[in-house]
């Protein structure tokens, strides 16, 4: 038997299946869950309960909001999980991103430092000089309005 991967053990730790990604067409069709939905969803299961058989509902109504909302309440622990796991996630990668602009923000510098001494480096380092141009480290500079007083 073939090793999982990460993504196949972690839905199965999750108890959850791989599905492939809803196009665009599959998607759009779908009902819009509404806030609150799950609340009056469980309102209307148990209004179909009492009220059904007057209201001449098919039993397969009831049997498909019950059937979906404990699908629902099963997937709910593993998206707080995963949602919660994506957050700390990315917020590493902001960090790790940022130690690799004070490394960029340094490079620049010298750069521009040399470039004078040595055109070839500020030549073949145009790249970065120019990509770097976007980004200003520190406060951004307020434009004075000419209307404030100075302290």
């Amino acid at each position: 038997m073939p090793e999982q991967t990460l993504i196949e053990q972690l839905a199965a730790v999750l108890n959850v299946e791989i599905i492939p990604p809803m196009d665009g067409s599959e998607a759009q069709g779908m009902h819009k869950a509404l806030p609150g939905y799950q609340a009056v969803a469980d309102d209307a299961a148990r209004f179909i309960q009492e009220h059904g058989e007057i209201l001449n509902l098919d039993a397969s109504v009831l049997a498909d909001l019950t059937e979906g909302l404990t699908e629902v309440k099963r997937l709910e622990p593993a998206d707080r999980a995963l949602e919660k796991l994506h957050q700390s996630v990315y917020h590493q990668r902001l960090r790790a991103t940022d130690r690799c602009m004070e490394g960029l923000y340094d490079t620049t510098r010298r750069i521009r430092d040399f470039a004078e001494a040595y055109p070839e480096i500020a030549e073949e380092g145009k790249f970065l000089l120019d990509f770097m141009k976007v980004f200003k480290p520190g406060r951004k500079k307020e434009k004075s309005g000419g209307g404030g007083s100075e302290g």
